[in-house]
């Protein structure tokens, strides 16, 4: 299935909004202070939680893409920050994944909820369609946004149109409708989740696999869409 840039200009609003997503959080005084080691430079982490959780099959060439199709300075890898940290408020956009049912400490929970509402952005995805995962997650989501409503997402929205036109959706095994759903408050959105997988473990390096999981196809290219789409929202 190919897919084709957009027609789009990215190159005056995606540098802005970029640099506008990296400092769009309350910071104390003391954290301003601190000079940062990629200065100017849009950072994209995964979420370390659970006493240690995290995804180690999370591919980032979408990074790369995102560099190289728009005028985005971004870091071109993967960074880990503690759900439970401070640090976490320093990144716009980051990656909730894995596999396994979890449960997130108090101090996560208020981090997340906190994280969400203040502006920053939450792709979550079941590692390979773990079910067990998805329940976890869901089961948080509901917690914390009890009023907030998981929506699929149409094809039609802004975020599958941001660097290439992505139409439809496609799984590696045909098991069901496809579909990307996301939470919003007042017509934003907020996060991004699939119980069906957008880590494109087969690009990930290291030996990864979904050793009989399912992902979504084309990954990359989604999720290269999804950040141009959560620096510009």
């Amino acid at each position: 299935m190919k897919h084709h840039l957009t027609s789009r200009s990215f190159t005056s609003v995606m540098i802005m909004s970029a640099l506008v997503g990296i400092v769009s959080f309350t910071r104390s005084e003391e954290d301003t202070k601190k000079p940062s080691p990629q200065a100017g430079q849009v950072r994209v982490a995964k979420l370390s939680y659970a006493n240690g959780k995290t995804t180690v099959c999370f591919a980032e060439g979408f990074l790369t893409t995102v560099a190289r199709q728009t005028s985005i300075k971004v870091q071109r890898s993967l960074l880990t920050v503690d759900l439970a940290s401070e640090d976490l408020f320093s990144f716009p956009f980051v990656i909730f994944s894995g596999e396994g049912s979890f449960s997130l400490s108090d101090k996560e929970k208020k981090n997340f909820k906190d994280y969400v509402s203040r502006g920053g952005f939450v792709l979550a995805s079941a590692g390979c369609s773990n079910a067990a995962w998805s329940q976890s997650f869901e089961a948080v989501l509901k917690e914390l946004f009890p009023d907030a409503k998981l929506t699929k997402a149409d094809t039609k929205h802004p975020m599958f149109h941001t660097i290439y036109d992505i139409d439809h959706l496609v799984t590696k095994k045909v098991t069901e409708d496809p579909a990307l759903f996301v939470l919003q408050r007042e017509g934003k959105v907020l996060l991004v989740y699939t119980p069906l997988g957008l880590n494109d473990t087969g690009n990930a390096g290291g030996g990864c696999c979904c050793c009989g999981g399912n992902e979504l196809r084309d990954a990359s290219l989604i999720n290269a869409n999804l950040l141009a789409y959560a620096l510009t929202r």
